[in-house]
């Protein structure tokens, strides 16, 4: 693989025999609306070691973090307006839950990096009839996250990429070599579980990490992972019982809605 840093930490830590990094998924959304600042600060005060977020394109081009197309979900149904239809303004302007507003990416990297946690970015990636457009589209994503990252110093200690395409953190890998890129899968992808397997494969798309759905992560598969140079990350698990079991295989980050009851469990 290509020795970043996360790589070197997370051998690291399995040799000296820490139990997994604990990342909030979309924040600590079991008691804050997801992916907003207040739900980065929960995950934050409930001991998390960092956060997970996805991001899409506003109307004008930024970086914002939301995991839906539309808004309809985290509005409750009050706004179902497509994001990428959407200004930041427009979005500064909508609540999506406590007074919560959707954030921009530069915003939240400014206060993962304040507070020393470290952050995994999933790029969204819809379908759209017109392969031109979803094309562009995507170009556009990576290149915005792009920039981003060039606006930040050693971004590779603490931002991490993934996306269930690889060819768009690929892409981004490309244009920022120096921050670690993921590949993310899960149950109905068996076809996409056997190449995050290939070496070869993720050596092309210059992939740092493989971020299986929980269940899928069996001790064996977890030591092929890791024998190969992989870090491997999961999502999204809930359960004590089960984190138990994905510490005990050898996982080296667990993303949860719960960071705090899962790290507790963790500590039993």
């Amino acid at each position: 693989m290509s020795g970043t840093n996360l790589d070197i930490y997370a051998c690291w830590r399995r040799t000296i025999g820490c139990p997994p990094l604990i990342l909030g998924h979309r924040g600590a959304r079991h008691a804050a609306p997801e992916n907003t600042l207040a739900a980065f600060e929960l995950a934050r005060a409930e001991g998390a070691d960092g956060i997970e977020l996805d991001v899409r394109l506003s109307r004008d081009g930024e970086v914002i973090v939301v995991h839906d197309a539309t808004l309809e979900r985290v509005s409750e149904g009050r706004d179902t307006r497509r994001v990428d239809r959407l200004s930041r303004a427009d979005l500064d302007a909508i609540d999506v839950g406590g007074g919560e507003h959707v954030p921009d990416l530069r915003r939240v990297l400014a206060f993962c990096h304040r507070h020393s946690l470290r952050v995994n970015v999933e790029l969204k990636s819809d379908l759209h009839p017109d392969l031109r457009t979803q094309a562009a589209q995507q170009l556009r994503l990576v290149q915005g996250c792009a920039a981003l990252m060039r606006e930040l110093t050693d971004p590779g200690d603490f931002v991490l990429f993934s996306s269930f395409n690889p060819l768009l953190v690929g892409a981004l890998r490309r244009l920022v070599p120096h921050v670690p890129a993921a590949w993310l899968v899960h149950e109905g992808q068996p076809r996409m579980l056997r190449a995050t397997r290939n070496r070869a494969a993720r050596g092309a798309l210059r992939l740092d990490a493989v971020h299986p759905q929980g269940k899928l992560a069996t001790a064996d598969l977890v030591g092929e992972w890791h024998a190969q140079g992989c870090v491997v990350n999961v999502w999204t698990v809930n359960d004590g019982a089960e984190a138990r079991r994905l510490s005990d295989a050898g996982v080296d980050a667990i993303i949860s809605d719960c960071p705090g009851s899962l790290r507790s469990s963790l500590s039993e």
